[in-house]
């Protein structure tokens, strides 16, 4: 049972890092209009900005708590 839980985990968590950069695209073309395509370039720079803005984020975070 303990194996099921961790692999349930391993691949909702790979189904968040799927469709997450997607569903970032979708969201802003909604809310904004921008008509940003599809492409495997625009997934590939959602999923940079992500780590980038949010990584950083929990860097910041977490040094926070420590001091």
């Amino acid at each position: 049972m303990k194996y099921v839980a961790i692999i349930g985990a391993l691949v909702v968590l790979l189904a968040v890092l799927v469709a997450g950069p997607l569903l970032t695209i979708a969201s802003l073309n909604t809310l904004f209009g921008l008509n940003i395509a599809y492409t495997l370039g625009t997934y590939f720079s959602v999923m940079w900005m992500n780590l980038t803005t949010f990584g950083g984020l929990g860097l910041a975070i977490l040094s926070l708590k420590k001091g």
